[in-house]
C-alpha cells in the first residue's frame, strides 16, 4: 500500500546522520530519567549515615565481647606456664643445694617464730649460688640481719623469677617494700624485694600444735621441709621427695605494716591451717590470682597445679614430709 501525498506534505526523513541520533536518544534518556525522578549517584552525601554507624559499632562490640574472654583465657594460660617455669628454677636450684649437701636449705636461720628481732636470713639466700646469681651470693652477709644496710643492695634486687605474673591482688606498690615510713629516707626494711613463692613449714592447727618447750610451733608428724634453724636432710623426707611439696605460692603477700614476703626475710616460709581451702585466704595460706587453683614445687622438682577443689586430706599430706601418708592427686 503507498501513502498518500499531497503537493502540502513534507516526506518524513528517510536517514538522519550519527550526530542527529544521539541528540534524538539524549532526550529521550533525559525525559525518562525525568518521569522516574532517579536519583543521581553523584549527588548522593559521602560517608555513613547513622544507622549504618550504630550498626558497625554494634557489630563490633559484639565481635568483643565474644573474643575478649578467649584472649583473656590464653594470657592467664601463658601467665601460669610462666610461673611454672620460674618454680622449676627454683626447683633445679633446690636440688643443687640438697646434692651437695645431702639436705635441703634451712627454711629461715637466725629466726625464732616468737622473736622477730633476729638476722631471719632465708632459704633463697642460700641457694643464690644455684640461681645463677652468684654475684648475689658473694656479696651477702650472714653475719647480718636481712634487713640490715649491709644486705641492703642484695635484697633490693628485684629476681623475676620470684614473682608470678598473674599476681594482683595486693596492697603493694611496686616490686620492693619501698620507703615504708615515707620520711624520705633508708631505713632498716626499706626497698627489700618481694616473692610470691613461700618455703612450706608444714600445717598448723590445733590437732598438729607441738607441746610446750619444742623447737618447733607444729608437731614432728606436721612439720615440712622449710623449718626454723634446721636444715631438713633428704633421708628424713620419709613420705618421698615426689609426694612432699617444699614451696608454694603465697601471691601477692606485703604492703602492709607486717610483710613477710620479701624474698630475704626467713619468714616468707609458712604453714598451711589445716582446714583453710585453697585460695580463700592470703594470710600465710596457699594462695594464687591463677583461677581454680594454685603452683606447688616438690622436692624432685616437678611442679603441679592444684585445684581448688581438691581434698584437704590430699593437700595436707603433700605439705608434711613425715606424716605417713601420700598425696594421691590422680
Amino acid at each position: 500500500m503507498i501513502a498518500a501525498t499531497g503537493p502540502d506534505t513534507e516526506p518524513a526523513p528517510s536517514n538522519l546522520d550519527d550526530g542527529e541520533k544521539g541528540n534524538q536518544l539524549l532526550k529521550i534518556d533525559q525525559h525518562f530519567q525525568s518521569v522516574l525522578q532517579l536519583p543521581d549517584p553523584a549527588a548522593r552525601p559521602k560517608g555513613f549515615t547513622l544507622v549504618e554507624l550504630l550498626v558497625v559499632i554494634a557489630t563490633i562490640s559484639v565481635l568483643i565481647a565474644l573474643l575478649l574472654p578467649a584472649v583473656s583465657s590464653a594470657l592467664e594460660s601463658a601467665r601460669r606456664v610462666t610461673c611454672a617455669s620460674h618454680l622449676h628454677q627454683i626447683g633445679l636450684a633446690l636440688q643443687g643445694y640438697a646434692t651437695q649437701h645431702q639436705a635441703f636449705p634451712t627454711g629461715c636461720a637466725d629466726c625464732a617464730w616468737w622473736d622477730a628481732d633476729r638476722k631471719q636470713h632465708s632459704w633463697i639466700t642460700a641457694i643464690l649460688t644455684w640461681l645463677d646469681r652468684p654475684e648475689l651470693a658473694a656479696k651477702w652477709r650472714d653475719d647480718h640481719a636481712y634487713h640490715s644496710a649491709a644486705n641492703r643492695d642484695v635484697a633490693g634486687d628485684v629476681l623475676p623469677f620470684l614473682l608470678c605474673p598473674s599476681t594482683k591482688t595486693t596492697e603493694r606498690v611496686g616490686h620492693t617494700t619501698g620507703d615504708k615510713n615515707k620520711n624520705g629516707q633508708w631505713d632498716p626494711g626499706d626497698d627489700l624485694a618481694y616473692t610470691d613463692y613461700g618455703g612450706i613449714y608444714g600445717i598448723e592447727g590445733s590437732p598438729y600444735q607441738a607441746p610446750e618447750g619444742a623447737a618447733h610451733f607444729v608437731a614432728d608428724h606436721a612439720l615440712g621441709v622449710m623449718v626454723h634453724e634446721v636444715p631438713t636432710q633428704v633421708r628424713f623426707i620419709s613420705d618421698g621427695l615426689s609426694q612432699t611439696a617444699i614451696v608454694g605460692e603465697c601471691t601477692g603477700r606485703g604492703g602492709g605494716t607486717s610483710e613477710q614476703s620479701e624474698w630475704s626475710n626467713g619468714q616468707n616460709i609458712f604453714a598451711k591451717h589445716y582446714q583453710a581451702p585453697i585460695n580463700k585466704s592470703q594470710n600465710n595460706e596457699l594462695w594464687s590470682d591463677h583461677p581454680d587453683g594454685v603452683q606447688l614445687l616438690f622436692c624432685d622438682g616437678h611442679v603441679l597445679f592444684v585445684a581448688e577443689q581438691i581434698d584437704q586430706e590430699i593437700v595436707n599430706a603433700a605439705l608434711t614430709r613425715a606424716g605417713k601418708d601420700r598425696a594421691t592427686f590422680d
